[in-house]
């Protein structure tokens, strides 16, 4: 029994939508690229503003044995510190853009009525790997930014962990890594199908 062909606004709305997607995602990509241009700009040329150094000391303001534990600093970094800071943007803006990238192929090949192919398979497996590496690594190469900021003010004594680990992105990873091989499969059973056709 053959199904009845969708009505041609339906697939009309479908390939705009899909369009607006693809464009949309294109679109945040190179702009990603754009600000990991202008933060590489600022980061190398001038004074750089880290968050949440750590530190000690008293809070002369009137109040009962206040201390703070971290500051944000605004300081001219060692070269090590900005590459840190490079180094931690750079893995967003690659996960970002590998993403966008991933999302319009996807778009681009549903209106083409292929949604599977061994480019998506790969493609959604590499940005499994970035989501991990982003996650994890992006926060480190900004605790070791902060550490160097730490160093210059003279900050004598440092906690053993000067980022918070959150394993969320490990997940993410894994779960990203089980649809590349759902994909895989999926890729097979199309061609299956054709083969049939």
């Amino acid at each position: 029994m053959n199904r009845a062909p969708a009505p041609r606004t339906a697939v009309l709305a479908e390939k705009t939508i899909l369009g607006l997607i693809a464009g949309a995602a294109a679109a945040v990509a190179v702009l990603a690229v754009v600000f990991l241009v202008g933060r590489i700009v600022e980061v190398s040329t001038g004074p750089v503003t880290l968050h949440d150094v750590p530190t000690d000391g008293p809070i002369d303001a009137g109040f009962a044995g206040a201390t703070f534990h971290s500051v944000d600093v605004t300081l001219d970094l060692s070269g090590d510190g900005r590459m840190f800071l490079i180094a931690g943007g750079v893995l967003s803006t690659l996960l970002t853009v590998g993403i966008c990238l991933v999302l319009a192929w996807l778009c681009v090949r549903v209106l083409r009525g292929k949604p599977f192919g061994p480019s998506l398979t790969w493609g959604i497996g590499t940005v499994a790997i970035l989501v991990v590496a982003a996650g994890l690594g992006g926060p480190l190469l900004e605790g070791m930014a902060a550490q160097q900021a730490a160093l210059a003010l003279g900050v004598e004594e440092l906690p053993v962990f000067l980022v918070e680990v959150d394993l969320a992105p490990l997940a993410w990873g894994f779960a990203l890594a089980v649809v590349a091989g759902a994909f895989e499969i999926g890729q097979r059973m199309q061609r299956d199908t054709q083969g049939l056709v």
